[in-house]
């Protein structure tokens, strides 16, 4: 059993709208999202295993076990279909999820993330992993937070770049690892025709990490899918609040 932290906040009665973070992130990432989409879905925010209040569980784990965690915690709550939003980690779990329980969701929004890794992502996620294994969180705090923003904007924001490294630092170093081999061995390309929800897919058009024509490049494999595409880098939903915002939830408000 995984002991989740979670926040389930919003009207009540209405859909749930399950938020996953970017790996690093915790469930604080969504406050500029939150207040907004309060007002029409039960918004159900939670944070992976070893972030904010969820325990470990190792330093290992798949796509699949993250996938169990949220039906536990799906369970536990007696939610039995959710609306998803996942940005990073989030988005490639989105995705996971979708297929592998297409009845639990309805529709889904996944931004800024990778199908699949490359040869060079998989030997850069194998040197990061082995950093924290090594140095602890430490290590990998400001070259994360670098490719998060764009660097005009953490100079015009630098209280936002500097929460966003302070939550990175907070993490416990085994579920950090644990989910950085989530998405290391992450491969969405086996199982991608069996996602029959509506997809909004998103890109950052700075995005260094998950190159924006990669996920546009979804809308011909994904059936029932559209794409938009932000000015910002990976955390869009922070550097393009408004309209990341706005765009989750007349898409979600369709379906």
């Amino acid at each position: 059993m995984t002991k989740t932290a979670y926040v389930l906040e919003g009207k009540l009665g209405a859909p749930v709208l399950l938020v996953a973070n970017s790996l690093g992130a915790n469930y604080t990432m969504w406050n500029p999202q939150i207040e907004e989409w309060k007002k029409h879905f039960q918004v159900l925010r939670y944070n992976y295993r070893g972030h904010g209040g969820t325990s470990s569980l190792g330093d290992f784990a798949t796509s699949q076990d993250l996938a169990d965690d949220v039906n536990e915690l799906l369970d536990t709550l007696n939610i039995q279909t959710v609306y998803w939003v996942g940005l990073s980690l989030g988005a490639m779990l989105g995705l996971y999820f979708a297929a592998h329980y297409p009845q639990k969701v309805k529709a889904l929004a996944s931004a800024c993330f990778r199908p699949y890794q490359t040869p060079e992502t998989f030997a850069m996620w194998e040197s990061r992993i082995a950093t924290v294994k090594a140095n602890g969180i430490s290590g990998i705090v400001d070259g994360t937070a670098d490719r998060w923003l764009t660097e005009g904007f953490r100079k015009l924001n630098p209280d936002i770049d500097l929460s966003l490294r302070v939550m990175i630092g907070a993490n416990e170093p085994d579920g950090y690892m644990a989910c950085g081999h989530a998405v290391k061995d992450y491969d969405l390309r086996p199982y991608i025709g069996k996602v029959t929800c509506p997809v909004l897919l998103i890109g950052g058009q700075f995005d260094g990490g998950a190159p924006a024509a990669e996920i546009s490049n979804l809308r011909s494999v994904i059936k029932n899918s559209e794409y938009e595409e932000l000015p910002g880098a990976h955390i869009a939903n922070l550097e393009c609040a408004p309209e990341f915002t706005a765009l989750v939830a007349k898409f979600m408000s369709r379906h």
